[in-house]
């Protein structure tokens, strides 16, 4: 078994500061960002509160992160893909406007991306703003009455108790240290405002298939997350670690929920190897369904 105890004294765990961590494996490094790599890393997990992260601390700077999180990383999506996509944002925002019990007035989409959500809260008549790191807007979400701002969270420096509710799909894993991140949405919000998270299972059934063939084969490098290579997951949450990390924060979880989009094959061109690939792995998708270990999580939190 290639999990160990890593030693005392090496590693910190990021949301709950326990000093025991086991190895989990090497990580995969796409070409680009060979370009900045300057340390050995590892991918470990916190043997309390569960939390998948990478060691030692990434040292990329934020003109090198831009190069990784260029217009490249969103793929194409095909009409399929785009309809379940919009589908989505819609039912969870109901799920907002439910929770929230209240007109929604000030919207923030953390990480925003493509900014589909921004389309969805303006055609809804809420006041949208949207943040990211990088600018991968489509046209429709550079609407004059959407406001954008080019950067992070802690540089917008909204006032305390601006919004009424804020959304934020597959950003936290995507975050070095997520509780700073958490505090600060925590800060600008209202009381009894509402935030939307949705992350990957790391714990997941496929994950879990990808582990048994990797050990097999003498593959050291990690089934979970991927610092280096498209998504660039740099943390990684499971059904403890993400309402640990909104009670760290002080959120209180009203929903939390094990999901998947079912049927990931149509999401690629049929001549694709990633088709392929999944529709290969379609049973491994329906036997989560029944193991409760799909691919996503997702949690509305109460501030």
């Amino acid at each position: 078994m290639n999990e160990k105890l890593i030693e005392k004294q090496e590693i910190i765990c990021p949301l709950c500061k326990n000093i025991d961590c086991l190895f989990i494996g090497k990580p995969k490094i796409s070409s680009t960002a060979a370009n900045f790599i300057r340390n050995d890393y590892s991918v470990v997990q916190c043997s309390n509160c569960q939390y998948y992260f990478t060691y030692p601390v990434i040292d990329f700077s934020q003109s090198e992160w831009q190069k990784l999180y260029n217009s490249t990383y969103f793929d194409a999506m095909t009409d399929w893909h785009r309809k379940h996509r919009l589908n989505d944002i819609s039912s969870r925002f109901t799920g907002l406007k439910n929770y929230y019990n209240n007109d929604i007035e000030n919207f923030l989409d953390a990480g925003c991306g493509e900014g589909l959500g921004l389309i969805e809260a303006n055609n809804r008549g809420w006041k949208a703003y949207g943040i990211d790191i990088s600018d991968n807007r489509t046209e429709d979400a550079k609407d004059k009455n959407i406001n954008f701002i080019h950067g992070d969270i802690f540089t917008a420096n909204f006032p305390d108790n601006f919004f009424d509710c804020v959304y934020m799909d597959s950003v936290l894993e995507h975050l070095i240290d997520p509780l700073p991140y958490l505090e600060e949405l925590n800060r600008v919000m209202k009381k009894n405002g509402i935030l939307y998270i949705g992350v990957p299972n790391e714990d997941s059934l496929f994950n879990n298939v990808k582990k048994i063939i990797y050990r097999l084969t003498g593959n050291p490098v990690s089934e979970k997350i991927k610092p280096f290579d498209s998504p660039y997951h740099v943390g990684g949450f499971n059904k403890i670690s993400l309402p640990f990390a909104a009670s760290k924060a002080k959120f209180k979880i009203i929903e939390l929920r094990n999901f998947a989009a079912h049927f990931e094959f149509c999401k690629y061109p049929a001549d694709s190897s990633n088709f392929r690939l999944h529709l290969a792995l379609l049973p491994v998708d329906l036997l989560a369904i029944l193991f409760g270990e799909e691919i996503y999580l997702e949690a509305y939190l109460k501030k």
